[in-house]
């Protein structure tokens, strides 16, 4: 063997030991995932067993030596590197359908948030309509009770207080003959008559607690104060007649 092929055959094997603790050491950092799980399938240690004198290697826990050929590591490291590319495929799967769980969530949400907001403004427009249908048809009612109401009115009453009074008693002279000669005594048949030291007042001379008597108001009204009086006279005596014999007895009615 000359010199040349000396050197040659040196640095072969320095290159060849350069690569194997190389691969040892990717080996052992690969295998470091599952040493737990490698050193925990062997035999469990038996009470009072003694603790190891010296240190174990990742590698010598794998069962890799610098004898051991590159073709057998390789088949060492491949199951720990698919072991890991599953975990992290597993890890993104499982990311993803929480992801898409969030998602589906957030949908559900939006939808039920848009039904619940169509649905209130469906109530508040249906409100809104049933408002406005019946103020229409409350200024249609207004409207078509108006000239009826006006058509009812009665007509102002016209002519004298005593024609009207006669009216009111139905034309008995008799009657109305009585009823001219009370109030002719009480205020000459003037609406504005005022009794100077009591509250009499009118054509009858109420005081003001007997107009409640008769539910019609205090009032300057002639004809709204004859028919007052006739009210109370029918209410207290029956008659105008009745009312003037009390009156002539007793000097008032």
């Amino acid at each position: 063997m000359n010199l040349r092929t000396t050197v040659l055959s040196r640095a072969r094997r320095s290159s060849t030991g350069a690569r194997r603790p190389a691969l040892l050491v990717g080996a052992a950092a690969a295998g470091a995932l599952t040493l737990g799980v490698l050193t925990a399938a062997g035999e469990p240690a038996t009470a009072g067993a003694e603790a190891a004198t010296e240190p174990v290697s990742v590698a010598q826990q794998l069962g890799i030596t610098a004898d051991t050929p590159a073709a057998l590591e390789a088949a060492t490291v491949a199951p720990l590197q698919e072991l890991a590319a599953s975990r992290s495929a597993r890890d993104a799967e499982q990311q993803q359908a929480a992801l898409a769980q969030l998602a589906a969530e957030q949908a559900e949400h939006d939808r039920r948030a848009a039904e619940e907001a169509a649905r209130i403004a469906a109530e508040e427009a249906a409100r809104a309509e049933a408002a406005r249908v019946a103020q229409a048809e409350e200024a249609a009612r207004r409207a078509a009770a108006a000239p009826r109401a006006a058509a009812a009115a009665p007509a102002a009453p016209k002519g004298s207080y005593q024609s009207y009074a006669l009216q009111k008693l139905g034309g008995d002279s008799q009657q109305f003959s009585c009823l001219e000669k009370l109030w002719g005594k009480e205020s000459g048949w003037n609406p504005n008559a005022q009794n100077p030291t009591s509250t009499a007042y009118g054509i009858p001379q109420f005081l003001n607690s007997t107009w409640a008597s008769t539910g019609i108001a205090k009032t300057s009204d002639g004809y709204r104060q004859i028919d007052a009086g006739l009210i109370y006279i029918a209410n207290r005596f029956g008659t105008p007649c009745g009312a003037w014999s009390h009156s002539q007895a007793k000097g008032w009615y």
